[in-house]
């Protein structure tokens, strides 16, 4: 092990393509693992074409189990985590190197720029994610839940700032059909974290989990403001939540209870008013619209 010094770690299956530029923007670090998770494609020849040390593992449906046993496995204690779908900008290389100097910290806070579809976004919220992804594997472990992040103490975190100049750009969802496989794989994972950890499910709960995703989404991230590419990465996102907690649903019984249905029953006739208001705001201004004769 040396002081200073960091070991990239990154679980792959099936990801060749994605998995080059990944392994070109981390050609700095000292060392690169990358576990293979039986991928068929080529991403084995990718990674050691490219210098990397390629370990087995077993194919999980999520990343975050397969974390900790990768930094078990490598030469120094400062951990990079990593998707194939992610790459380094030079500017955070240098940030990470010189973090990884100090001795008064044992994570960074990295800003990830997520790209959806091909798009870079332009809210903070999505342009500036602040993930920990480089920490000491000695004093830092990886949660094994879906999307969960570790318990570090604030005061031993350091959190880059928000410029484009030091992100992680991580292509999300590069097509439809990715952003579907990746909530078929988490949906029914986060769905069963919740059920593991004693949540009893309610139709109110769900929709204010919903309501407050629409909010963040399409007002503070602005999703509007930013064409059918912000529309379109909101809807994948609350989709996602909706998915989460409709597994959650079946999860726990599928159960229909009176007192969904009362909560259901008045969301609904609130919705209808609110609709038939609308609707008559409406005609009310077609008909403002018309000539007068």
């Amino acid at each position: 092990m040396t002081d200073g010094a960091i070991s990239v770690c990154i679980v792959c299956r099936n990801e060749a393509d994605k998995l080059r530029e990944c392994l070109d923007s981390v050609a700095w670090a000292d060392e690169v693992i990358v576990m293979d998770l039986a991928s068929t494609d080529d991403s084995v020849a990718v990674a050691e074409g490219r210098g990397a040390r390629v370990v087995q593992g077993a194919p999980t449906p999520i990343v975050e189990p397969a974390r900790n046993a990768l930094a078990a496995l490598a030469r120094n204690d400062w951990i990079l985590a990593m998707d194939p779908d992610e790459r380094v900008t030079p500017g955070l290389a240098a940030e990470l190197r010189n973090a990884a100097q100090r001795d008064d910290i044992d994570a960074v806070v990295i800003p990830f720029m997520n790209y959806d579809l091909g798009h870079a976004p332009a809210s903070p919220l999505h342009r500036y994610n602040p993930k920990p992804r480089m920490y000491r594997r000695t004093t830092v472990s990886w949660p094994e839940r879906p999307n969960a992040l570790p318990d570090i103490d604030p005061r031993r975190l350091h959190r880059l700032p928000a410029r484009d100049d030091v992100v992680m750009i991580h292509e999300r969802n590069r097509t439809i059909p990715e952003a579907i496989d990746r909530v078929l794989r988490y949906a029914p994972a986060e769905a069963q974290a919740m059920v593991d950890a004693g949540k009893t499910f309610s139709a109110s709960e769900m929709i204010r989990v919903l309501a407050r995703a629409f909010r963040k989404q399409f007002f503070y991230a602005g999703a509007f403001k930013e064409g059918m590419p912000g529309v379109v990465r909101a809807g994948i996102l609350i989709a996602h939540k909706f998915y989460v907690w409709a597994a959650f649903w079946h999860l726990s019984g599928a159960k229909r209870t009176p007192e969904d249905d009362r909560y259901l029953a008045g969301l609904g006739r609130n919705v209808e008013t609110v609709g038939r208001s609308l609707s008559l705001a409406g005609r009310v201004g077609r008909r403002l619209r018309r000539p007068f004769r």
